[in-house]
C-alpha cells in the first residue's frame, strides 16, 4: 500500500494547540463509543496520530523558547500577590 500526498497541508497543521487537542479529545471519544466501523476507525486513529505529532512538536518548540528565556534571564519568578 502507498499513501498519497495531497498539496494542502493538514488540517493540523492550521489550527492551534487547544484546537488541535479538542480534535483529539473527539476522536478519542469517538473511538471509545465503539460504534465506529473499522475503516473509519483507522482513518480516526491516523488522524490522532498527526494531531498528537502536531502537538507534542509546538510542545517542544514552547520548552526550548522558555529555555532559551531562562538562560538570557529574562523570565522573573511568579508572584501572585
Amino acid at each position: 500500500m502507498s499513501a498519497s500526498k495531497k498539496s494542502s497541508p493538514p488540517a493540523s497543521d492550521t489550527q492551534s494547540f487547544a484546537q488541535r487537542i479538542s480534535s483529539l479529545e473527539t476522536i478519542v471519544r469517538s473511538m471509545e463509543s465503539g460504534e465506529l466501523p473499522l475503516e473509519a476507525a483507522l482513518t480516526a486513529y491516523a488522524e490522532g496520530m498527526q494531531l498528537l505529532q502536531a502537538c507534542q512538536s509546538s510542545l517542544q518548540q514552547a520548552e526550548q523558547t522558555v529555555q532559551i528565556l531562562n538562560q538570557q534571564q529574562q523570565l522573573t519568578p511568579f508572584d501572585p500577590e
